[in-house]
């Protein structure tokens, strides 16, 4: 019912218009379609404005939506609508009689007027609008369109677009079409073009766009025309637009420069312009050479810029042009221009633009500031370069090199020592000695002379400081010439109202010039130290204070007396203020203000005052270094972080502006450390930390550059940073070891490596009289004494050694540079310790047997430990000497931990300490720090260990006290091996046994000088030190059997008893209660080895009676205690109940003595006289005058040598009462005794011998120099008048008359007069004068010879007159 056609031909809703139009023009016949195009043909005729009709084509077609799909239908749309935009402009063309060409352009010229003039008034001509942008685009492609037809000519374009206010980014798609290129404009009308170009550029750059698209357009626009500028101007030389192009890009830098010290819009605007310097801009565009002209070029006009400032400028204000002062602008220019050179290449243009231009000298001083900031290679290449120089110079005798040089190398030195060394230093370098340049003939030495005092009336301060303080090398010839310009120096430095007095009373090894600085802080530093070293006031200081008066009160008592918190132990400072005080070197009214100043320092730090907030500088390195994280997340390059480091210096040079910078010795206050600083190096310690932990999220540490060292660098050069920064690590490693996370020691570890790398920049540190390297105060720092601070220790050795490796890989250098040598030792040492399992690699065996288990520790660092010994570049330092960890060393750190907070439990620790020593140390090489396998030097290091910890703990080196060290462990093993010694020692040589007196007598070998007191007591307390050793050793050892297995060998103990042991003898002049026990033990037990025990103790005794004397005495004192102990061994060894014979003569005196005392009358047994003596004198001990006279008495009926050897005891026990200082009673008690028993011999002239100092071979004589101490030989004069007082007139008479008791009245007074040459006990002396003169007046002229009357006069001549010409006038 329904026909198909009609179906068909029926519209539908449901289909597409677009679907609907397809079909119906699948229907449409061939004849339909040729009147559907003349109709339009007849409505475009109808049309009358060709450019709405331009507008209306191109904008539908710009409009129309474009698939994949009608990609082919829109070519051919575009295709018609050209065809019928050219076909309009030919029926135009014809109908007003002009070409078609003409019309094309004056069609095309009119819609780009019409679309300029619409332009917003609020916009900048430069840039078009977004719907002006589409119009001109679309405009632009239909131009093309008609250019490719042949009916549209550029030639007639420019023309009529040039009548126009032409648009920048008109012109620019007008060239990126290809229509109207720049080349083609500027060939046209070169002038006119290049004016213009010049200001649209600026106009753009002006321009301030937010939108997205427009800055890519702003970019886009700059990049292409710059890409036809450096193109045309630096490709073909010859090119007739070359210095056309040329002109545009020098007048837009000239622009830029003059912007660069602008504020608010002009720098934004040129920092625009900068960004066309970045290489990647001209792409392909422009080839290699063609840029590298450019940027060459470029560079040039830079450093040429407008030369406003004067050479005398440039010395006077170059401080203010280092990096961190130069504008961001120019330094970044510098950083894009420089890029593309190498720093070598950078330099030779400065050198050549400095040759032969007129140069701009704050851009040239900026552009090396910036080189030496961003390439850590410029340094050595800019010395070269200044090397070079000044030879030039000075062969030619150049004036502008001298200049050159001089100004360079001080730009240089304000950038500090992180990136070049000090003026100071530059200036001793070069100039400072014999083999300078100009110290090879006269005339170089007076062109240097004449520069430098030419430079006198524009240089700053310092600078002049710098060449006074440390001069140029002059020959002895012309000092005359230095002097004139010494002179003119400090007359300008006068004018400046700088004085020399400013300058350092020592001598400084490093000076920076970069500020006026004052160096009292310093000069006090090293006078402290010297105080310390030497217990006096330094020679210089005393003359400063004579000579340089002004300074010494104005500067350096100021900078010493600063209020401070004083610590309840005077330390160092405080000893030296008082050593000053008392030499009346500081007025009293000063005096008082300090110690006043410093009760109110101590008084605000108790009640917490000055806990103020942060400082605006504070304030600011805490923004800098929030900047430098993230750089350090951002992957900034190393140039950026060195630039901002260098802020960051100068941020730190800001805080203390009058700080010197390149100072050669810090002193550390360790009991009272200044805290001032210590929050700037909290924040500094913290933020090297996090930097270093955000650098290595990003890459391992061989691959984050060299930011750490210019960082460590950066902190060296600022002096009371540093000290802040030790003190404050010392803090943490001592008393915060638990606290320190794993961030904080990974974070200490980078920083102790990168200080030893930089070690020789670094200034040196005193500690405790030691000159130490930054990096090895803070490796001193580390102690090993407890548990927490062995597993602080364990953590840190292992990750300085790692990190430490990863830096020496990357770098390629030696690993010695990165890892201290001190912290290496600590590392062998804890590891082993507390490692087990390290011990079989340090031994390089092939596995370890020993386990134990240290709860403390991770396994993680463990592992860590093991790990790294197996690296064989680790292992490879042990090679090194200087990083052996020698036995000695060993037992110095093993001595030191507290047994009651090891971290070893008692069987582990013996285990350990027997591995080191019979496993590691004992087979290693003398070379390597071991023993080569001999027990004997094993014993020998211990030994010496013990003395030396005993020395340490008793002069309070030592951190604690040695009563709760590893000496028990120590010594039980010393017994071990001295055990295994006796057993071996028959089946080594005889000189096997002597290997202890060659250790004790090596401590005891330099014999102190008499004069000096120090001296004295610590020889005093070195062998209090020695006996206490010695009676730990085994008793035999002391001794030796001679061959014939008959007699001892005991003449090194006869040597150290009398050279020795006497010069240590306690109360009354002799040996102690256990010394004498041990040595009469050794005799006794070595006595077993020979075949006749008891002969060999007779003979031994025998020799001792007639060389050594003071043995027996001993024995005879202490023969009541000693008797039982000696009895008990004998029969232990011997099985004999009764004693040798020369022991039994000992025992048989101290009866007869005892029963002497008592009354009973007996016969003296067979012994010496002076034996006898002794056990009579040690009796006596508490008995009263009575009882001392009966017994003398009794023995002048039996043995007048008796009582004469029982007055030298006397004599010797007045003498150790008065030097042990006990109660006066007791004083007058022995010299009461010593008078009664003069007064018995008196009648004996032998008595006087006992006082002869000659030398005399007189027995009495010989004996006493054998048995009493050099001390007690000096003070035998004192002695002598003290109880020639003590007697009555008639036995003082007696005495007199006695032969050659003048003169040896005369000797004793000479010498107590040297005694007390300082006037102490004047009493002394003048009852001592008053008896001499008394002797003299009662005295015949017989009792001297004509020898001793002559010597005697003349030595009194000068000492004292009176009694010379007393002696003179005897009758």
């Amino acid at each position: 019912m329904f026909s198909a056609t009609s179906d068909t031909e029926r519209p539908t809703h449901s289909c597409s218009i677009t679907a609907l139009l397809a079909h119906r023009s699948l229907k449409r016949r061939r004849g339909d379609e040729q009147r559907l195009q003349e109709s339009c043909v007849d409505l475009l005729t109808r049309h009358q404005n060709p450019s709405a009709l331009l507008l209306e084509i191109t904008s539908h077609g710009e409009a129309r939506d474009v698939s994949c799909d009608g990609c082919e239908a829109l070519r051919l749309n575009a295709d018609i609508q050209t065809s019928v935009l050219e076909d309009e402009l030919r029926r135009r063309s014809e109908q007003m009689q002009v070409p078609v060409g003409l019309l094309a352009v004056r069609v095309l010229s009119g819609n780009i007027r019409d679309l300029i003039a619409h332009t917003d008034s609020n916009t900048h001509p430069v840039l078009l609008s977004a719907e002006q942008r589409t119009d001109v685009c679309a405009l632009v492609k239909s131009a093309r369109a008609l250019m490719s037809a042949g009916i549209f000519s550029p030639e007639l374009f420019w023309q009529e677009y040039w009548k126009l206010q032409p648009v920048l980014e008109v012109t620019y798609h007008l060239h990126t079409h290809n229509i109207l290129t720049l080349d083609f404009m500027l060939d046209r009308d070169a002038a006119a073009v290049t004016s213009w170009i010049t200001d649209q550029l600026k106009a753009l750059c002006v321009s301030m766009t937010t939108a997205a698209d427009e800055q890519h357009m702003q970019h886009q626009i700059l990049s292409t025309v710059v890409c036809v500028l450096v193109r045309r101007a630096f490709e073909d030389s010859s090119h007739k637009l070359s210095e056309t192009c040329g002109s545009v890009l020098d007048a837009m830098m000239s622009w830029l420069l003059d912007s660069v010290s602008e504020r608010g819009s002009e720098a934004s605007a040129a920092a625009l312009w900068v960004q066309v310097f970045d290489a990647s801009v001209f792409g392909v565009c422009v080839s290699e050479d063609t840029l590298q002209r450019f940027f060459t070029h470029s560079l040039m006009r830079v450093l040429t810029h407008q030369p406003v400032f004067k050479v005398s400028d440039a010395i006077a204000i170059q401080s203010e042009w280092t990096f961190a002062k130069t504008l961001p602008l120019l330094t970044a220019l510098f950083r894009k221009i420089c890029v593309v050179f190498s720093v070598e290449c950078v330099l030779n243009q400065l050198q050549q633009v400095l040759e032969t231009h007129e140069v701009n000298w704050r851009h040239i001083l900026s552009c090396l500031s910036h080189l030496l900031v961003h390439h850590s290679q410029t340094q050595s290449l800019l010395t070269d370069l200044l090397s070079r120089l000044l030879r030039s110079a000075f062969d030619g005798y150049d004036l502008e090199k001298m200049i050159t040089v001089f100004l360079l190398a001080r730009q240089a030195s304000l950038e500090g020592p992180a990136v070049f060394p000090s003026y100071s230093d530059w200036f001793k370098l070069s100039l400072g000695g014999s083999s300078s340049f100009h110290a090879k003939s006269r005339k170089s030495t007076v062109f240097l002379l004449k520069f430098l005092s030419d430079l006198v009336p524009f240089e700053p301060p310092q600078y002049l400081k710098v060449h006074v303080m440390h001069p140029p090398y002059v020959g002895g010839k012309y000092r005359s010439l230095l002097q004139e310009y010494v002179t003119l120096a400090k007359t300008r430095l006068r004018d400046l109202k700088v004085s020399l007095e400013e300058t350092s009373i020592f001598e400084v090894v490093n000076g920076s010039a970069g500020a006026t600085e004052s160096p009292a802080q310093q000069d006090v530093e090293k006078a402290v130290t010297l105080f310390m070293s030497t217990n006096k006031i330094p020679a210089t200081v005393i003359e400063a204070s004579i000579f340089r008066r002004p300074y010494f009160l104005s500067r350096f008592l100021p900078a010493l007396l600063s209020p401070r918190a004083l610590p309840v132990k005077s330390d160092a400072r405080m000893t030296f203020i008082e050593a000053l005080r008392k030499a009346d070197k500081i007025p009293a009214a000063l005096y008082t203000s300090y110690t006043d100043s410093c009760q109110r320092e101590t008084y605000r730090q108790k009640q917490g005052v000055g806990e103020c907030s942060e400082d605006d500088h504070q304030m600011i390195l805490r923004e800098q270094f929030l900047q430098l994280r993230r750089m350090m997340t951002d992957g900034t390059t190393d140039g950026d972080v060195r630039a901002q480091l260098s802020r960051i210096s100068l941020t730190l040079r800001n805080m203390h502006p009058d700080e010197e910078t390149g100072s050669d010795v810090i002193t550390l206050n360790l009991d009272s450390p200044d805290s001032t600083h210590a929050a700037v190096a909290n924040l500094i310690l913290q933020s090297f930390c996090l930097c270093l932990l955000d650098a290595s999220r990003i890459s391992p540490p061989n691959r984050q550059g060299s930011w750490p060292a210019v960082f460590v660098k950066v902190l060296l050069g600022h002096r009371w940073l540093v000290s802040a920064l030790i003190h404050r690590l010392w803090d943490l490693l001592q008393h915060q070891a638990e606290a320190l996370s794993a961030a904080h020691v990974l974070g200490l570890a980078a920083l102790q490596v990168e200080l030893h790398h930089c070690r020789h920049v670094c200034p040196r540190v005193q500690l405790t009289g030691s000159s130490l390297s930054v990096s090895q105060c803070v490796c001193e720092a580390l102690i090993c004494s407890t548990r927490s601070h062995m597993a602080l220790c364990l953590r840190l050795c292992v990750a300085v050694l790692s990190y430490g490796l990863c830096r020496a890989n990357a770098q390629s250098e030696d690993l010695q540079n990165f890892i201290p040598e001190t912290l290496y030792k600590k590392a062998q040492y804890v590891m082993a310790r507390l490692v087990p399992e390290t011990r079989a690699h340090m031994s390089d065996e092939d596995a370890s047997d020993t386990y134990s288990d240290v709860s403390d520790l991770t396994g993680r660092v463990k592992d860590s430990a093991v790990a790294l010994w197996r690296n064989a570049q680790i292992r490879s330092l042990k090679k090194l000497p200087q990083y052996q960890l020698s036995f000695s060393e060993w037992l110095s750190a093993e001595l030191q931990v507290q047994r009651s907070q090891d971290a070893l439990t008692d069987p582990e620790r013996q285990e350990y300490e027997q591995w080191a020593c019979e496993q590691y140390y004992m087979h290693m090489s003398t070379h390597d720090g071991g023993c080569e396998g001999d027990v004997t030097q094993i014993c020998g290091h211990i030994i010496t260990a013990v003395l030396d910890q005993h020395t340490a703990s008793r002069t309070g080196d030592s951190s604690h006290e040695h009563t709760d060290s590893c000496l028990p462990d120590l010594l039980s093993l010393l017994q071990a091996l001295l055990y295994e010694v006796v057993v071996t020692r028959h089946c080594a040589s005889d000189e096997t046994g002597h290997f202890l007196w060659d250790l004790i007598d090596s401590r005891c070998s330099v014999a102190p000088d008499s004069d000096s007191i120090g001296q004295e007591l610590k020889y005093q307390q070195t062998l209090h030190n020695v006996s206490r050793v010695l009676v730990l050793l085994p008793a035999v050892l002391l001794v030796s059997v001679r061959t014939d297995r008959k007699t001892l060998d005991c003449h090194r103990m006869i040597e150290h008893i009398s050279h020795v042991q006497r010069r240590a003898c306690c109360s009354a002049g002799l040996l102690s209660f256990n010394l004498t026990t041990h040595f009469l033990k050794a005799v006794m037990s070595g006595s077993v080895s020979c075949a006749g025990p008891a002969d060999a103790v007779n003979a031994c005794l025998s020799e001792f009676s007639a060389q050594c004397p003071l043995l027996l005495l001993s024995a005879a004192r202490w023969w009541r205690r000693l008797s039982a102990a000696l009895s008990s061994q004998w029969k232990r060894l011997t099985g004999r109940d009764t004693l040798p014979q020369q022991l039994q003569m000992l025992d048989d005196s101290h009866s007869w003595s005892s029963r002497l005392v008592q009354g009973l009358v007996s016969a003296a047994p067979p012994a010496p006289s002076w034996l006898l003596a002794a056990s009579l004198h040690s009796s006596l001990r508490g008995s009263d005058s009575e009882i001392l006279k009966r017994v003398l008495r009794q023995l002048d009926e039996t043995d007048t040598q008796v009582s004469l050897f029982l007055f030298l005891y006397s004599v010797i026990e007045l003498i150790s009462a008065h030097l042990n200082e006990q109660a006066v009673a007791c004083v007058k008690r022995v010299r009461d005794v010593s008078a009664c028993l003069l007064t018995h011999l008196v009648h004996d002239s032998d008595w006087l011998w006992l006082f002869d100092q000659s030398g005399s071979d007189h027995r009495l004589s010989h004996f006493t120099s054998r048995v009493a101490s050099p001390q007690i030989h000096r003070l035998m004069p004192f002695a002598f008048y003290s109880i020639l007082t003590a007697v009555e007139s008639e036995v003082l008479k007696r005495a007199i008359r006695s032969p050659g008791f003048l003169y040896s009245a005369a000797v004793c007074y000479r010498d107590l007069n040297r005694l007390f040459m300082n006037g102490s006990q004047q009493q002394v002396l003048l009852e001592a004068r008053r008896l001499l003169m008394s002797s003299i007046s009662l005295s015949s002229r017989n009792c001297l010879t004509l020898s001793q009357r002559k010597q005697l006069c003349s030595e009194y001549e000068q000492l004292d007159a009176e009694i010379s010409a007393a002696l003179a006038h005897l009758t």
